[in-house]
This record gives C-alpha cells, structure tokens and sequence, in this order.
C-alpha cells in the first residue's frame, strides 16, 4: 500500500471523522435559535385605537441597531408606547420637548416576543426595515382620557 493511496489508515480514519464533525457543526448552527423570552409589554399592535391624520415632527433615525428619536415638536409625551411597523412595541416613560432618546431595536417585542430585527455583523437573519414608526400616547390636554396613535418621521430606515 502506498502512503498516497485513498485507501491508507490516515484516510480511513480522518474522513468518517470530519464526515460526523461537519454533521455536528450543522447541528448546533441549526439549534443556535432558543425561544424568545416573554416580556411583559408584548401585545398585539392595537389596530382599534384613535389614529389622528397629522405626523409629528419626531424624527426616527436608523443606526444599524438602534434608533434615535428627537421630540422637536411643542408637545411634551407622558408614559406611551412606540411603535414599529405596527408590530413590535417598547414603552417609554417621557418624551419631552427637545429630548433625545436612543433604544435598542432589540428592545422593542412583537405580541409573541420576537424582537425586531437589527442585523448586524453577526447578525444569522436578514435585518427588518424600518418603514414606520408611530407614538402611543394616552390623552394629552384636548383628550385626556383617550389613546391616540401619532405617526413620526422615518429618516433611515436601513440597516446601512
């Protein structure tokens, strides 16, 4: 037997072997995704509430992973809701006049959990696009028993 033959010990040994080690890499890409975990202010985007016809003028900026929100209108926002693709939801506490905010897409759930998704180098699934963005808010001086949905401003909303 030649030391080039197919049919040497080496061969025989080493193929079968990274035959099963490539299997196993397989396997564990395949189950690198757990269940997300639940949080409490996942729900379902609510498709009932007020929407008044006017986009305030906060702009959302996409930076890969995050995005950053700047109240310049004259309206100060109490606890609500913001909105993405009238799916994924996070709460705030305050918005105020001239704040700045930056959140984690990651942060903001679906009613199942799911977080949006930011890309990134690692990132294993095609990143969402933004496309809109909206504020929840319960009431303010004119109704202030009354949610009403506000859209805002998407300046980027690309992973790039």
């Amino acid at each position: 037997m030649t030391p080039n033959s197919s049919h040497s010990p080496t061969t025989r040994f080493l193929r079968p072997t990274l035959i099963a080690l490539s299997g196993v890499c397989a396997t564990l890409l395949t189950a690198c995704r757990s269940a997300p975990t639940p949080v409490a202010y996942a729900r379902e985007y609510p498709d009932g509430i007020a929407r008044v016809n006017q986009t305030l003028d906060i702009q959302v900026i996409r930076d890969v992973r995050r995005i950053e929100l700047t109240n310049t209108t004259a309206r100060h926002f109490g606890k609500s809701t913001l909105w993405l693709n009238r799916r994924f939801s996070f709460p705030i506490d305050k918005l105020a006049i001239g704040e700045r905010i930056v959140l984690h897409l990651s942060d903001f759930k679906d009613e199942f959990s799911d977080e949006f998704r930011g890309g990134g180098f690692f990132a294993s699934e095609a990143p969402d696009v933004l496309v809109l963005a909206e504020i929840e808010t319960i009431g303010d001086d004119t109704q202030p028993a009354h949610a009403v949905m506000l859209g805002m401003v998407v300046v980027k909303g690309t992973a790039d």
